[in-house]
């Protein structure tokens, strides 16, 4: 019995080791996750990756990011796909040079997770960045600059502006940007006060809560001028034979209808003996900074000056100008302002004109320009037009020859050929419209208009006088009064199919008849149409050609 029992109890103790040995592991083990070091760190934004590695068969219901600034309680969560074996988290609103930590949580049905902790720091934020000073437009006191912040560092701005010293003197002073400006881009700055026939260095500085930053300096020596203490006095300046020799003058500050009166004289204008200003003979004008002023006398006995204006005839009848340098403040010049100057040879648009029509009589007239901080105008080869050269304003009359429009044109002005010289004129395709009176008075001899002109304006070739033959375009549906009144027309070829429509006194032509005179060309098979049309039907010779 007792033999028994112990044999029992080795067989069941054998049959427990034999169960030990056969055990296997839990098929449910709970993931690792891992997270990396940030990368692409910035001033404000970094990058985290978090790794999961799942052992088993356990399934994440949520993953999150947990991050704080060191030291502060205050946590931020992002959650990421809990089904995701590599998470990427983005981190962006974050401080400058802030030391940061970081860590994932993740929670599965039977746990709840925790990654590594990560730090890192951002970077820290630096001095703003601009570029060297670019000069747009001088004067003799005065000067336009342009400069470029190019990045803020990262701190809101809290200054810009442009530092003036004074070369061979302690003298220093600084412009600044208004505060509305202080941004990142492109600013320009008037920098005036300066001393006539002086050297000044111009540094643009910017800065930030970090410190401040400057450009590359920029030298700059004034010219000599006129400087203006009040308006109405520039008369004085001449007395007893002052300037007599002067041939180029500059002048600032402010100017009314007395001062441009005596100017006018100085330039050749009619005077009076009252005058007494007849031995001077100026031809070439900077009047960069001068400041146009209403008040005064009358500066041409009927017109007055009005402010920031340059009015029609304030230059008109200047026989001696040559060239002149509009004021940086001017707004606006106004139709004939320069009228019958015949020594005009070049003018300059400044910087604040908005508005601009051509003068007519300056046949010596070879080139406009445009100031560079001017953005309503531009200048390609001395012609003057739009900012984006998609219209032209006005040739000037001094330039010969043959002239081919760019392919960015499609509208030319009103008289913007007006009076040229030039004899034959390429128009291209692109042009759309082209205004009352455009050629008036030109010296062209042919012209050929594109297909998509459909409007013949009133008086666009008048007094043309050498002009013998036009092509008018597939798309003419209107011919305006006056339209070959004072031309030596002889031939005009029509691409329409139907006849246009032409206003009573369209054919007025004191040189000739045109109807008896001049042969009208139309397309192969349209003749029959034109002669049996009430006003086309009155030239005497049709004919028929291929266009």
């Amino acid at each position: 019995m007792i033999y028994s029992s112990k044999y029992l109890f080795m067989l069941l103790s054998m049959c427990i080791l034999a169960s030990c040995s056969q055990h296997t592991s839990p098929s449910i083990l709970e993931p690792i996750i891992t997270l990396s070091e940030a990368t692409e760190i910035s001033r404000t934004e970094a990058t985290l990756i978090a790794a999961v590695d799942r052992q088993g068969e356990a399934k994440l219901s949520f993953i999150t990011l947990f991050y704080a600034a060191e030291g502060s309680a205050d946590q931020v969560k992002i959650s990421g796909d809990p089904k995701s074996d590599k998470i990427s988290f983005h981190l962006a609103g974050l401080k400058p040079g802030q030391n940061y930590i970081a860590y994932i949580e993740g929670g599965s049905q039977t746990a709840t997770l925790k990654s590594n902790t990560v730090t890192f720091k951002t970077q820290s934020n630096e001095l703003p960045k601009l570029s060297s000073p670019i000069p747009l437009s001088a004067g003799p006191l005065g000067i336009i600059v342009e400069f470029n912040i190019i990045e803020d560092g990262g701190e809101a701005l809290t200054m810009a502006g442009c530092e003036i010293i004074s070369t061979g003197s302690s003298e220093r002073r600084r412009l600044y940007l208004p505060e509305s400006d202080l941004n990142i881009g492109s600013h320009q700055l008037n920098i005036t006060g300066l001393v006539p026939q002086k050297s000044y260095v111009i540094t643009p500085f910017v800065a930030n809560s970090i410190g401040e930053a400057h450009g590359e300096s920029l030298e700059y020596s004034t010219k000599g001028s006129i400087v203006l203490q009040q308006p109405g006095c520039l008369s004085m300046l001449f007395e007893n034979g002052s300037f007599y020799d002067l041939e180029s003058l500059t002048i600032s500050g402010h100017m009314n209808g007395d001062d441009f009166r005596t100017l006018r004289i100085l330039l050749g204008a009619p005077s009076t003996s009252e005058d007494n200003l007849s031995g001077i003979k100026v031809s070439d004008v900077d009047l960069t900074d001068a400041i146009i002023a209403e008040g005064g006398g009358s500066y041409d006995d009927s017109r007055f000056t009005e402010t920031d204006k340059l009015t029609s005839g304030i230059f008109a009848d200047c026989t001696r100008l040559r060239n002149i340098i509009l004021p940086a403040t001017a707004i606006s010049l106004d139709r004939n302002a320069f009228a019958r100057c015949p020594a005009l040879n070049a003018i300059t648009i400044s910087a604040g004109i908005e508005h601009l029509l051509p003068s007519s009589e300056c046949p010596s007239l070879a080139e406009i320009r445009v100031s560079k901080a001017n953005h309503n105008f531009t200048s390609i080869e001395g012609v003057l037009f739009n900012h984006d050269a998609s219209e032209i304003l006005w040739f000037p009359c001094g330039k010969k020859g043959d002239y081919q429009l760019p392919a960015s044109i499609t509208s030319i002005r009103e008289n913007a050929f007006a009076e040229t010289s030039i004899t034959k004129l390429i128009i291209p395709s692109t042009v759309t419209s082209i205004s009352r009176g455009a050629f008036v008075g030109s010296a062209l001899t042919e012209i050929i208009l594109p297909d998509n002109i459909t409007n013949i304006s009133e008086g666009m070739f008048q007094n043309c006088s050498d002009l013998n033959s036009v092509c008018l375009g597939k798309g003419t549906e209107f011919i305006g009064n006056f339209v070959f009144d004072g031309t030596a027309i002889s031939s005009i070829y029509l691409k329409a199919d139907l006849p246009p429509y032409a206003t009573k006194d369209a054919f007025i032509n004191e040189k000739s008849t045109i109807f008896d005179d001049c042969i009208l060309f139309v397309p192969v098979g349209k003749k029959k149409l034109y002669r049996n049309h009430n006003v086309w039907g009155n030239f005497t010779h049709i004919e028929e050609f291929q266009p």
